[in-house]
């Protein structure tokens, strides 16, 4: 990676780790998200709605949410749910991470990827070695060859 390119992963890291350091005093989210899949086994149909997260400081819940593609990787549990509203399939997901440290890439691994149909939901599990959750500076969502970027702590 050029050294721009480290450079902006690394901004972008620090300023994604200082804005969730901050705390609105709202806790008034909607603890519902999205739900439905199985660990590793494909698609099913979607079901509950987009919602708000409700997690504690210092979770390992990140979100991504874009064009009908809702996210969720929480890194406690090791899966990665992704609902497909997008109107078209997806290919297989993936992700990495950043080291907020010194913005080194660490490699995520979903178990057993598979296409996610257009109009399903799917959960994989994952595996994330070589970094605590406390050195992470950013998540990042991979589809097929595809970098859709990052997701957000919740």
């Amino acid at each position: 990676m050029k050294t721009t390119g480290r450079f902006v992963a690394i901004a972008l890291a620090i300023a994604l780790t200082l804005a969730g350091c901050t705390d609105d005093g709202d806790p008034s989210g909607d603890p519902t998200g999205p739900s439905g899949g199985t660990a590793g086994t494909g698609a099913t149909a979607p079901t509950g709605p987009t919602g708000t997260i409700s997690v504690p400081p210092g979770s390992t819940v990140y979100r991504y949410v874009n064009a009908g593609l809702v996210a969720t990787l929480d890194l406690d549990a090791a899966t990665l749910e992704i609902r497909n509203e997008t109107g078209s399939d997806l290919k297989k997901p993936d992700f990495y991470v950043l080291d907020a440290r010194d913005g080194t890439q660490v490699e995520g691994r979903v178990v057993e990827p598979a296409e996610i149909p257009a109009g399903q939901t799917a959960t994989f599990a994952v595996e994330l070695e070589g970094i605590e959750a406390g050195n992470i500076g950013l998540v990042v969502l991979l589809v097929g060859q595809d970098n859709l970027g990052a997701f957000v702590q919740q």
